[in-house]
Protein backbone atom coordinates (compact mmCIF):
# COMPACT_ATOMS: atom_id res chain seq x y z
CA UNK A 1 0.00 0.00 0.00
CA UNK A 2 2.71 2.22 0.77
CA UNK A 3 4.80 1.56 -2.33
CA UNK A 4 1.36 2.38 -4.37
CA UNK A 5 1.58 5.99 -2.65
CA UNK A 6 4.66 6.66 -2.98
CA UNK A 7 4.21 5.89 -6.92
CA UNK A 8 0.95 7.76 -7.32
CA UNK A 9 3.01 10.74 -5.25
CA UNK A 10 5.35 10.84 -7.34
CA UNK A 11 3.19 10.41 -10.94
CA UNK A 12 1.39 13.44 -9.39
CA UNK A 13 4.42 15.16 -8.29
CA UNK A 14 5.68 14.87 -11.96
CA UNK A 15 2.23 16.23 -13.55
CA UNK A 16 2.21 19.34 -11.75
CA UNK A 17 6.02 20.31 -12.25
CA UNK A 18 5.59 19.97 -15.70
CA UNK A 19 1.77 22.36 -15.74
CA UNK A 20 3.59 24.98 -12.92
CA UNK A 21 6.90 25.12 -15.99
CA UNK A 22 3.84 26.03 -18.02
CA UNK A 23 2.11 28.47 -16.25
CA UNK A 24 5.41 30.22 -15.08
CA UNK A 25 6.60 30.87 -18.44
CA UNK A 26 3.21 31.77 -19.78
CA UNK A 27 1.96 33.94 -17.22
CA UNK A 28 3.61 33.71 -13.91
CA UNK A 29 1.42 35.31 -10.93
CA UNK A 30 -0.52 33.30 -8.24
CA UNK A 31 -1.36 30.14 -10.26
CA UNK A 32 2.06 29.85 -10.51
CA UNK A 33 3.02 30.24 -7.28
CA UNK A 34 0.05 27.63 -6.15
CA UNK A 35 1.05 24.94 -8.62
CA UNK A 36 4.74 25.28 -7.10
CA UNK A 37 3.60 25.12 -3.73
CA UNK A 38 1.29 22.01 -4.82
CA UNK A 39 4.69 20.06 -6.45
CA UNK A 40 6.65 21.16 -3.37
CA UNK A 41 3.87 19.51 -1.10
CA UNK A 42 4.03 16.49 -3.31
CA UNK A 43 7.74 15.89 -3.11
CA UNK A 44 7.20 16.10 0.66
CA UNK A 45 4.44 14.13 1.28
CA UNK A 46 6.56 11.56 -0.84
CA UNK A 47 9.45 12.06 1.26
CA UNK A 48 6.88 10.99 4.66
CA UNK A 49 6.07 8.08 2.76
CA UNK A 50 9.62 6.90 1.75
CA UNK A 51 10.65 7.49 5.54
CA UNK A 52 7.57 5.46 6.68
CA UNK A 53 8.50 2.23 3.82
CA UNK A 54 12.16 2.84 5.36
CA UNK A 55 11.93 3.31 9.23
CA UNK A 56 14.95 1.43 9.90
CA UNK A 57 16.90 5.19 7.58
CA UNK A 58 15.45 7.29 10.51
CA UNK A 59 18.53 9.23 11.72
CA UNK A 60 18.90 10.06 8.41
CA UNK A 61 16.08 10.72 6.78
CA UNK A 62 14.27 12.67 9.42
CA UNK A 63 16.84 15.33 8.41
CA UNK A 64 16.67 15.18 4.66
CA UNK A 65 12.62 15.56 5.39
CA UNK A 66 13.11 18.63 7.37
CA UNK A 67 15.62 20.14 4.67
CA UNK A 68 13.30 19.30 2.26
CA UNK A 69 10.24 21.11 3.87
CA UNK A 70 12.84 24.31 4.26
CA UNK A 71 13.40 24.03 0.92
CA UNK A 72 9.36 24.16 0.05
CA UNK A 73 9.02 27.39 2.31
CA UNK A 74 12.14 29.08 0.20
CA UNK A 75 9.97 28.00 -2.70
CA UNK A 76 6.84 29.66 -1.87
CA UNK A 77 9.38 32.87 -0.46
CA UNK A 78 11.30 33.14 -4.09
CA UNK A 79 7.69 33.09 -5.91
CA UNK A 80 6.28 35.58 -3.83
CA UNK A 81 8.68 37.92 -4.75
CA UNK A 82 7.18 37.92 -8.39
CA UNK A 83 3.89 37.80 -7.28
CA UNK A 84 4.09 41.08 -5.09
CA UNK A 85 7.62 42.99 -6.39
CA UNK A 86 7.04 46.03 -4.16
CA UNK A 87 8.80 43.31 -1.41
CA UNK A 88 10.97 42.05 -3.88
CA UNK A 89 13.94 42.49 -1.35
CA UNK A 90 12.56 40.98 1.77
CA UNK A 91 11.07 37.45 -0.11
CA UNK A 92 14.47 37.16 -1.29
CA UNK A 93 16.19 36.88 1.89
CA UNK A 94 13.29 34.84 3.35
CA UNK A 95 13.73 32.54 0.28
CA UNK A 96 17.54 32.22 0.42
CA UNK A 97 17.06 31.96 4.49
CA UNK A 98 15.22 29.13 4.22
CA UNK A 99 17.13 27.20 1.81
CA UNK A 100 20.21 28.06 3.68
CA UNK A 101 18.79 26.26 6.78
CA UNK A 102 17.20 23.26 4.71
CA UNK A 103 21.09 22.75 3.35
CA UNK A 104 22.08 22.84 7.40
CA UNK A 105 19.71 20.30 7.84
CA UNK A 106 20.79 18.08 4.75
CA UNK A 107 24.50 18.29 6.16
CA UNK A 108 23.76 16.92 9.38
CA UNK A 109 21.98 13.99 7.78
CA UNK A 110 24.84 12.90 5.98
CA UNK A 111 26.98 13.51 9.21
CA UNK A 112 24.28 11.53 11.47
CA UNK A 113 23.84 8.72 8.88
CA UNK A 114 27.77 8.48 8.80
CA UNK A 115 29.23 8.82 11.75
CA UNK A 116 32.41 7.42 11.19
CA UNK A 117 33.69 10.65 9.54
CA UNK A 118 36.90 11.41 10.52
CA UNK A 119 38.58 15.36 11.88
CA UNK A 120 40.40 15.33 8.41
CA UNK A 121 37.02 14.10 6.34
CA UNK A 122 35.37 17.22 7.99
CA UNK A 123 38.39 19.25 7.18
CA UNK A 124 38.80 18.52 3.38
CA UNK A 125 34.72 18.61 3.04
CA UNK A 126 35.06 22.64 4.40
CA UNK A 127 37.98 23.41 2.80
CA UNK A 128 36.64 22.11 -0.51
CA UNK A 129 33.44 23.90 0.09
CA UNK A 130 34.74 27.20 0.66
CA UNK A 131 38.00 27.10 -2.16
CA UNK A 132 34.75 26.05 -4.89
CA UNK A 133 32.58 29.24 -3.32
CA UNK A 134 35.96 31.42 -3.86
CA UNK A 135 36.44 30.36 -7.37
CA UNK A 136 32.71 30.82 -8.30
CA UNK A 137 32.34 34.02 -6.84
CA UNK A 138 35.72 35.68 -8.32
CA UNK A 139 34.00 34.12 -12.00
CA UNK A 140 30.75 35.27 -11.44
CA UNK A 141 32.16 38.96 -10.35
CA UNK A 142 34.10 38.74 -13.90
CA UNK A 143 30.55 37.68 -15.81
CA UNK A 144 29.07 41.23 -14.38
CA UNK A 145 26.82 39.28 -11.90
CA UNK A 146 25.60 42.03 -9.29
CA UNK A 147 24.62 40.93 -5.81
CA UNK A 148 23.91 43.86 -3.88
CA UNK A 149 22.54 43.88 -0.88
CA UNK A 150 22.76 40.24 -0.96
CA UNK A 151 26.31 39.85 -0.95
CA UNK A 152 27.15 38.38 2.17
CA UNK A 153 23.80 35.91 2.19
CA UNK A 154 24.73 34.62 -0.94
CA UNK A 155 28.34 34.03 0.13
CA UNK A 156 27.38 32.45 2.65
CA UNK A 157 24.86 30.62 1.34
CA UNK A 158 27.09 28.99 -1.26
CA UNK A 159 29.73 28.11 1.46
CA UNK A 160 26.89 25.83 2.86
CA UNK A 161 25.56 24.83 -0.10
CA UNK A 162 28.70 23.71 -1.32
CA UNK A 163 29.59 21.71 1.83
CA UNK A 164 25.99 19.33 1.14
CA UNK A 165 27.89 18.26 -2.27
CA UNK A 166 31.73 18.33 -0.44
CA UNK A 167 30.50 16.18 2.59
CA UNK A 168 28.12 13.72 0.36
CA UNK A 169 31.47 13.42 -2.14
CA UNK A 170 33.26 12.72 0.73
CA UNK A 171 31.29 9.65 2.39
CA UNK A 172 30.62 8.11 -1.39
CA UNK A 173 34.81 8.00 -1.41
CA UNK A 174 34.99 7.30 2.06
CA UNK A 175 31.94 4.43 3.00
CA UNK A 176 31.57 3.67 -1.04
CA UNK A 177 34.39 3.59 -3.50
CA UNK A 178 37.50 2.90 -1.10
CA UNK A 179 36.36 -0.18 0.49
CA UNK A 180 35.31 -1.51 -2.91
CA UNK A 181 39.14 -0.06 -4.11
CA UNK A 182 40.16 -2.22 -0.99
CA UNK A 183 38.77 -4.98 -2.32
CA UNK A 184 35.36 -5.23 -0.29
CA UNK A 185 32.20 -5.98 -1.88
CA UNK A 186 29.94 -3.08 -3.14
CA UNK A 187 28.21 -1.98 0.15
CA UNK A 188 24.87 -1.77 0.61
CA UNK A 189 24.58 1.84 1.71
CA UNK A 190 26.00 2.59 -1.95
CA UNK A 191 22.82 3.75 -3.62
CA UNK A 192 21.86 6.23 -0.99
CA UNK A 193 25.47 7.24 -1.69
CA UNK A 194 25.32 7.77 -4.93
CA UNK A 195 21.56 9.56 -4.37
CA UNK A 196 22.97 11.69 -2.02
CA UNK A 197 25.52 12.89 -4.53
CA UNK A 198 23.53 13.30 -7.44
CA UNK A 199 20.50 15.01 -5.50
CA UNK A 200 23.39 17.88 -4.09
CA UNK A 201 24.78 18.10 -7.18
CA UNK A 202 22.23 19.01 -9.07
CA UNK A 203 20.91 21.39 -6.50
CA UNK A 204 23.88 22.98 -6.27
CA UNK A 205 23.87 23.08 -10.48
CA UNK A 206 20.26 24.74 -9.76
CA UNK A 207 21.55 27.21 -7.67
CA UNK A 208 24.15 28.03 -10.23
CA UNK A 209 21.04 28.77 -12.88
CA UNK A 210 19.10 30.84 -10.56
CA UNK A 211 21.72 33.05 -10.08
CA UNK A 212 21.92 33.89 -13.48
CA UNK A 213 17.84 34.54 -12.88
CA UNK A 214 18.00 36.78 -9.71
CA UNK A 215 21.76 38.40 -10.53
CA UNK A 216 22.49 38.70 -13.90
CA UNK A 217 21.33 41.50 -16.10
CA UNK A 218 19.40 39.69 -18.79
CA UNK A 219 19.47 36.54 -17.10
CA UNK A 220 16.25 36.14 -16.29
CA UNK A 221 14.91 34.22 -19.42
CA UNK A 222 12.18 31.34 -19.81
CA UNK A 223 14.78 29.30 -20.71
CA UNK A 224 17.00 29.94 -17.60
CA UNK A 225 13.52 29.56 -15.67
CA UNK A 226 12.62 26.51 -16.47
CA UNK A 227 16.49 24.82 -16.48
CA UNK A 228 16.17 26.07 -12.90
CA UNK A 229 12.87 24.56 -11.86
CA UNK A 230 13.65 21.06 -13.65
CA UNK A 231 16.90 20.78 -12.35
CA UNK A 232 15.72 21.86 -8.66
CA UNK A 233 12.50 19.38 -8.32
CA UNK A 234 14.99 16.62 -9.94
CA UNK A 235 17.19 16.91 -6.91
CA UNK A 236 14.18 17.10 -4.36
CA UNK A 237 12.94 14.36 -5.75
CA UNK A 238 16.33 12.58 -5.84
CA UNK A 239 17.23 13.52 -2.48
CA UNK A 240 13.60 12.47 -1.23
CA UNK A 241 14.44 8.73 -3.02
CA UNK A 242 17.39 8.25 -0.94
CA UNK A 243 15.50 7.98 1.97
CA UNK A 244 14.54 4.87 0.43
CA UNK A 245 17.99 3.24 -0.21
Amino acid sequence: MLNFLYIALLVAFIICVIAFLVVRVKQGGVKALFLKTVSAVLFILSSFVALSIKPENYYYGVFIVIGLVFGMLGDIWLDLKFVHKDFDEPYTFAGMFSFLIGHIFYVVGILAAYPEFIGWQIALAIFSAVAVTLIVRLASKKMGFEYGKFNALTTIYSVVTMLTVTFALNAVNAFGWLPVLAGSEMPEIMPRLLCMNMGTVMFALSDLVLSFVFFKKGGNTSRNVVLNHSVYFTSQFILALSILM
